[in-house]
């Protein structure tokens, strides 16, 4: 095939590539809303730097599916108001868990979440997370009770699979006009 003829089969493959990948840009992360009400405790004195270890446990529900609990225990700095931890979100054979960092805010806390996986409707999952917990008690009078609402944005694996599609497409065209 001469170089002129191939060149419109080149940019269809660019095009094809290009367009798979942009496609799957809106459509990329499933939103996940989640609130929940608990109670938070320490489990031991704070450290010489002032971290003090909390334990977090509550109820919770995931995209209005009612019946989750949440375990996370942590650490929070008393001194420079920030912590982290781990959590785990679970209900029968579906889970989710990864880290938290912590941050004081106003009658709370500010939460981000890092997904590292779930088993059951997540498996596999990774994502992130935003929450706003609001203390509804006396913080030095734990247990503390607590309410929570926010929202995780995990990759859904149909829409990563178009775009991976859609760049090999890319990477192919580039190849053969190499």
């Amino acid at each position: 095939m001469n170089s002129t003829a191939s060149r419109p089969m080149r940019r269809a493959q660019w095009t094809v590539g290009i367009a798979a990948a942009l496609l799957t840009g809106p459509a990329f992360a499933a939103i996940i809303a989640f609130q929940g009400a608990g109670s938070v405790s320490p489990t031991g004195a704070p450290d010489g730097a002032g971290n003090l270890p909390l334990l977090a446990t509550g109820e919770y529900s995931l995209d209005s599916q009612a019946g989750w609990a949440l375990v996370s225990p942590f650490s929070f700095n008393l001194v420079g108001g920030t912590g982290s931890g781990e959590f785990s979100f679970t209900r029968g054979g579906d889970s989710l868990f990864g880290t938290i960092a912590t941050v004081a805010a106003p009658g709370g806390f500010s939460l981000r979440y890092t997904i590292g996986g779930g088993t059951g409707l997540y498996d596999g999952a990774r994502g992130n997370g935003r929450s706003a917990v609001t203390l509804l008690g006396d913080p030095n009078s734990p247990p503390t009770p607590y309410t929570e609402s926010g929202r995780f944005s995990v990759p859904e694996p149909g829409s990563l699979a178009l775009l991976i599609l859609g760049l090999a497409g890319v990477g192919a065209g580039r190849r053969r006009t190499a």
